[in-house]
């Protein structure tokens, strides 16, 4: 009901109420199911939670067995969604159809969301199999792309990290290849190098889980929660906290200054490893890790340097 509504309804303070009404139900029924299964919970019940995937596994698998019959191969899936395409050799039956269908089998409803050109799992860190919930890819006939799990989808990444990141996804879309990606890479790390970056761009939020004192790791949001304290701007939990890391190697609230204080710095190698973090979910589906995006960034300053000798 809500996607449907959310992509039709041309009013945008009406979308959002939607959306944020579709997703309050969607965290309260995951919590209820995750809550099913845990060890602690007073009312929960491992056999229910058993249950729902079971069933889960049975619509998973028929929604998989109809798309096959009709000329669609399942590349990715999990229970909330389903991506396939064409069986080359083979007729294809409309998506739009196959979903009124597999809604009808399996009684939950199921909707044609999205057509794309092209479209990357990210890889888990430990292996090549892809993750459940982190992918980009470009939407078909659009100038526009999709985010799941990526960086620039989290609230605590900071403006330049996000900003750079959506720029590699559009190198990857413009060439397919890992080189000329690191090439759009490396003229964001040698803005960030240079100290040419606002570090205002550079500001990361995080939201505030408990009391300033019942932290017990000397982590940069508990030295930002140092710092607001001492300029009587205390967080409560449920409050977000907003900093930019100056000098990572420290563990004292010198380590960040406040988004609200004067800029005029920050620490070049930390910001470094995010941007190389956020290049990495953007070309492992290309087969290129980390390690792979650190030699190419060392080649080209090694190349630099022989050049300007």
């Amino acid at each position: 009901m809500f996607t449907t509504e959310i992509r039709e309804t041309e009013d945008d303070d009406h979308r959002d109420e939607l959306e944020d009404q579709s997703s309050a139900i969607k965290w309260i029924l995951v919590s209820c199911f995750g809550y099913q299964g845990f060890s602690n919970a007073k009312f929960g019940r491992i056999e229910c939670h058993e249950a729902i995937n079971a069933f889960a596994r049975e619509i998973l698998l028929e929604t998989k067995a109809v798309l096959e019959e009709n000329g669609w191969r399942i590349v990715h899936g999990i229970v909330g969604s389903v991506w396939v395409t064409p069986i080359e050799g083979e007729e294809q039956m409309s998506l739009s159809a196959l979903a009124s269908e597999i809604s009808d089998a399996v009684e939950i409803r199921l909707e044609h969301e999205a057509h794309y050109d092209w479209i990357s799992f990210v890889p888990l860190s430990d292996s090549d199999a892809g993750a459940l919930t982190k992918y980009f890819g470009k939407v078909a006939g659009e100038d526009e792309y999709k985010y799941r799990g990526l960086e620039c989808r989290q609230r605590s990444t900071p403006s330049y990290i996000d900003e750079a990141q959506k720029a590699l996804i559009r190198a990857v879309d413009a060439y397919r290849d890992p080189e000329a990606v690191c090439e759009e890479l490396r003229s964001w790390v040698d803005r960030l190098e240079r100290g040419a970056v606002d570090p205002s761009d550079l500001v990361i939020t995080n939201r505030v889980s408990k009391e300033k004192e019942d932290y017990t790791q000397s982590t940069r949001s508990v030295a930002a929660l140092e710092r607001a304290a001492d300029l009587g701007l205390a967080r409560a939990p449920g409050q977000s906290v907003s900093y930019v890391v100056v000098d990572d190697a420290k563990d004292s609230r010198e380590r960040v200054l406040l988004a609200g204080e004067e800029l005029d710095e920050y620490d070049v190698e930390f910001y470094r490893e995010l941007l190389v973090r956020a290049a990495a979910s953007v070309l492992s589906p290309l087969g290129w890790r980390e390690s792979d995006i650190e030699e190419e960034l060392r080649q080209y300053t090694e190349s630099s340097l022989v050049s300007f000798g």
